[in-house]
């Protein structure tokens, strides 16, 4: 099954409760399918209201807390596992990894240690845009910081 299919049932059941309230709504004010139109748009209008109020939170408190956190936890990742430096300029993390994995004088240990790191990013990637572009960006500020650019080759 597809992420469209999943995502439309998964939505069909989200609706169910809206439209139960609405219908019992509907049915107290002895209301007509206009009352029931409306009632269901107020309170989708309300959700959607919800929703923007809960997406702005979370960008702000990724920008103020969640992304210098993940940066530490990041950063504390490659020093505790003794992860090489940066080979060369242009590599982003995601090269960075596979350019680990693929090194076959790199550790075990390194190796199983940034296996863990791609399976976050996959992970997060799996639960939206937004949560794979901001780990992605904390993994690119720690890489960044633990073996800046300059100091890698051309």
């Amino acid at each position: 099954m597809n992420n469209f299919i999943a995502n439309s049932i998964s939505f069909l059941f989200a609706m169910v409760p809206y439209v139960f309230a609405t219908w019992i709504y509907s049915e107290l004010v002895n209301g007509d399918t206009e009352t029931f139109i409306a009632a269901l748009g107020v309170l989708l209008g309300i959700r959607l209201f919800f929703i923007i109020i809960e997406t702005f939170s979370s960008v702000l408190a990724w920008r103020l807390y969640g992304k210098r956190f993940m940066v530490q936890k990041i950063m504390e990742m490659f020093r505790t596992n003794n992860f090489p430096m940066r080979e060369y300029r242009q590599d982003d993390v995601g090269n960075y990894i596979a350019r680990i994995q693929a090194n076959e004088a790199t550790s075990p240990e390194v190796k199983i240690a940034s296996e863990r790191l791609e399976f976050l990013f996959l992970t997060c990637e799996n639960l939206g845009a937004l949560a794979g572009a901001r780990i992605y960006s904390a993994a690119e500020a720690a890489l960044n910081a633990y073996s800046p650019k300059n100091s890698a080759r051309e």
